[in-house]
């Protein structure tokens, strides 16, 4: 067991990702009743809180806290201290969620193309939640969110740059730069 998993700051991004999660839905579900364009980017917000709270919150309430997802993590050879979970974890509600708001109605294909980095990178955190619980038989927190949010955003997202004309080759590069920043972060936490 990861000895940090009960620290305050841990609870604190719990209590963090349950808030998150039911402001997302709230939002989401106005915007989507209201056809705003906005609903488009306030999706990945929903579904990185769901993940969070699946990872957190519902996998060690379902399956106790063997499954805490840094209890997991510390398991598979990852120790992930209380101000990492919170630095990468609140990050992107600081700096990316607000960018893609923002650029949501006034720049499409710059939206496009932050829309598609950001769930690249969430399809990297899919494909290794799957690739580890695969590999390993066992569930990992985190991974039924990330099959079934992460992986049709990032689908989406190809699309949706499809549709606003960008080329095959931004598209690989946007998707390997989304990827290289999740594993990098990986790397990262492992290192220090």
């Amino acid at each position: 067991m990861n000895p940090t998993f009960n620290n305050s700051l841990v609870l604190t991004m719990q209590s963090f990702f349950l808030g998150a999660l039911f402001i997302s839905l709230a939002v989401s579900f106005f915007l989507y009743k209201s056809k705003s364009n906005y609903f488009l980017a306030f999706v990945p917000m929903l579904a990185l809180a769901v993940h969070q709270v699946e990872e957190y919150v519902f996998s060690p309430l379902l399956f106790g806290e063997y499954y805490h997802f840094l209890n997991w993590a510390f398991r598979n050879g990852m120790d992930i201290s209380p101000i990492e979970v919170t630095l990468i974890n609140l990050a992107p509600y600081v700096f990316f969620f607000p960018t893609l708001i923002f650029l949501r109605k006034k720049y499409e294909k710059v939206f496009g193309i932050f829309f598609l980095f950001h769930n690249a990178a969430t399809m990297a955190n899919a494909s290794f939640h799957l690739g580890i619980s695969t590999a390993q038989n066992l569930y990992s927190p985190g991974m039924i969110s990330a099959l079934l949010l992460f992986v049709p955003l990032f689908v989406y997202g190809i699309l949706f740059n499809k549709e606003l004309k960008l080329g095959n080759r931004p598209i690989i590069a946007i998707s390997i730069y989304g990827f290289l920043v999740h594993y990098i972060l990986i790397w990262l936490i492992n290192i220090f």
